[in-house]
């Protein structure tokens, strides 16, 4: 018996078969199925079952089809128009990961104070960085900080400064810092914490200088100077009357100036940008704690989103680290709405990354910051 992709012909002694017209022969039949099969291998897996159409990108390169449908970027633009058009303005804070080691960190137990004024329970100085500013400042712990009868407090651990035994007056003073104040509608800003314990018989005065420390001003009349560019330093004096007054005490100084355009980042003209950031917000879960005095209601579920942070600081490279907002020390303060002020902690986070050169979107866990934690102090 012989199989062939031809007409069939008649046969002697024996039967033929063919897939083409059927025929006869003298000492036996010939048949054939009337049509004709021009695919002799296996289909292919794209093949199967969906009427011989394969199914996907069937190209050399399959790289050169995902960029070439630019399906992140896409999904990056529908996103910005989302939030361009039904966002609330927020303010941004990310915890300092590369600074000195605050003088609150205990080695033995490597946990900081988290009622520390100079890092917030950070451990490292300022604490915290700002979204859209500068920030510069004096801490105890500076390595360019010069100390004059003074020293960081022995009796307890801390970042604060204090006189030296038997000193009536002490000082700290920062080296120069450089600054370029250029950016649309901004202003400086100033914080300082400092405690005197005998507020009668002993002082602590806070200054800088714009010459290198030939002449001093008040810190409090920075603001209104509002100096564009060159140099600072920061100066703390403490002084008492006499060595049995206790000392008292200098942490931190920080000044800052926004460092983004003020209605004119990311989006030309556009007044609803400036040093912050946008964000979407889902609705929140309502729940019930039982409490002392009854159930306190308490909102659970909390979730924001947003974009890669070059949206909002053109300076800010698209798909590099900097775009993304890391914990776990995050805070983040609501300028719009009915929640206007409120301030929430991010629980967790996660970033859409799919090819690995473009964020098109940020979500981020939240909760409502405690008015009397360390988040809730942040400046």
């Amino acid at each position: 018996m012989t199989t062939c992709n031809q007409k069939g012909t008649a046969g002697g002694n024996g039967t033929g078969t063919g897939n083409g017209s059927n025929g006869s022969g003298a000492n036996g039949t010939d048949t054939g199925s009337g049509t004709e099969d021009v695919s002799c291998g296996p289909k292919r897996p794209g093949c199967m079952d969906l009427g011989h159409m394969a199914v996907g990108f069937w190209g050399r390169d399959i790289h050169a089809h995902v960029f070439g449908e630019q399906q992140a970027a896409r999904e990056r633009a529908l996103l910005i128009e989302q939030i361009l058009a039904g966002s609330i303005r927020a303010n941004l804070w990310q915890g300092v990961e590369d600074g000195e080691k605050c003088g609150c960190y205990k080695e033995a137990s490597q946990q900081p104070d988290r009622k520390c004024s100079s890092c917030y329970g950070v451990g490292k100085v300022p604490g915290f960085w700002k979204f859209g500013y500068n920030t510069l400042f004096l801490t105890g712990v500076d390595t360019d900080a010069v100390l004059t009868d003074v020293r960081l407090t022995r009796n307890f651990k801390s970042s604060k400064i204090e006189l030296t035994e038997g000193s009536l007056s002490g000082m700290i003073e920062s080296g120069d810092k450089p600054f370029s104040r250029s950016a649309l509608g901004s202003h400086w800003e100033v914080d300082f914490h400092t405690f005197v314990r005998e507020i009668e018989e002993s002082s602590v005065v806070v200054e800088y200088s714009l010459d290198s420390g030939t002449t001093w001003n008040e810190i409090c009349t920075l603001v209104m100077a509002n100096p564009l560019s060159g140099q600072i330093r920061f100066r703390a004096t403490l002084s008492r009357d006499s060595a049995t007054v206790l000392s008292p005490f200098f942490e931190v100084i920080r000044a800052r100036y926004a460092s983004i355009d003020l209605g004119r980042s990311g989006v030309e003209g556009n007044p609803r940008m400036g040093p912050w950031i946008l964000v979407m917000r889902e609705p929140p879960t309502t729940t019930y704690k039982k409490q002392e005095y009854g159930d306190l209601p308490i909102e659970d579920g909390l979730t924001m989103w947003t974009a890669g942070l070059s949206l909002f600081d053109p300076s800010i490279t698209t798909g590099s680290t900097e775009e993304m907002v890391l914990g776990p020390n995050v805070l983040i303060e609501v300028l719009d709405g009915a929640r206007e002020g409120s301030r929430y902690v991010t629980t967790s986070w996660k970033n859409s990354d799919p090819f690995g050169y473009i964020i098109t979107s940020q979500e981020f866990k939240v909760r409502i910051a405690d008015p009397v934690e360390p988040m809730s102090l942040v400046w």
